[in-house]
C-alpha cells in the first residue's frame, strides 16, 4: 500500500510549518515528503488491524524529529498481542 497523502514541509526541523497534499498532486518547490498524511494514517491503521503478518521496511517519515514522527509512532503502536 503506498500513502494517499504526505505531510510536507521546507526544513527537517521541529515546529516548522507543513503541508498535507494529496498524494497524486507533486510536491511544491522548495518542499519535502517527511511523513505520511492523516489519511493515510487511518488507511494503515485499518489495514493493520485486519493482518496476520506485517512486514514492515523502516519508518513511515522522519521519526527523529517530532513534527514528523506521527506517521511511524501511530503505526508502531497499532498491533499488541
Amino acid at each position: 500500500m503506498l500513502p494517499v497523502d504526505d505531510v510536507v514541509a521546507m526544513k527537517i526541523e521541529a515546529d516548522v510549518p507543513t503541508k498535507v497534499i494529496d498524494s497524486e498532486q507533486p510536491i511544491p518547490d522548495g518542499y519535502m515528503g517527511l511523513d505520511i498524511g492523516p489519511k493515510t494514517v487511518k488507511l494503515y491503521a485499518t489495514e493493520i488491524a485486519d493482518a496476520c503478518t506485517i512486514v514492515w521496511n523502516g519508518p513511515m517519515g522522519v521519526f527523529e524529529t517530532p513534527t514528523f514522527a506521527t506517521g511511524t509512532k501511530s503505526r508502531a503502536s497499532d498491533r499488541k498481542e
